[in-house]
């Protein structure tokens, strides 16, 4: 008899266990982990974003701008007017789909792109 009762205090945890586990999970619990997780992973990936931005070198930074594009005007078609500076100095280039020609260098004015396009036709012979 002691026996009986002592093998059914011992199962009886067991039993309580199998029967828990045995359940499904509830929509719930399933739905918090995976919002956990997916909060996890978006953290992660701000750290590495911040760490990226301050210069740890996980992403490539930007380089010095030796060349810049000024101004970009379509004359139709895949034809283009460019205006490029370069080391100081802004340079008109006419650019199609197979060719980038250089039509003068341009003298620093205020007055805009439409001026310094007109002078650099008028160089031309």
């Amino acid at each position: 008899m002691r026996a009986t009762m002592l093998l059914i205090i011992i199962l009886q945890p067991a039993a309580v266990f199998a029967e828990t586990a045995a359940k499904e999970p509830s929509l719930l619990a399933a739905a918090l982990k995976m919002m956990a997780a997916l909060g996890v992973i978006i953290g992660l990936l701000l750290l590495l974003y911040a760490a990226s931005r301050r210069g740890f070198g996980f992403l490539p930074q930007k380089k010095s701008e030796l060349i810049q594009i000024l101004e970009t005007r379509p004359l139709g078609g895949r034809k283009f007017l460019c205006v490029v500076k370069i080391r100081d100095e802004e340079i008109l280039l006419g650019m199609s789909h197979d060719r980038i020609e250089n039509l003068g260098r341009l003298t620093p004015t205020a007055k805009g792109f439409s001026d310094s396009l007109q002078k650099a036709q008028e160089k031309q012979p």
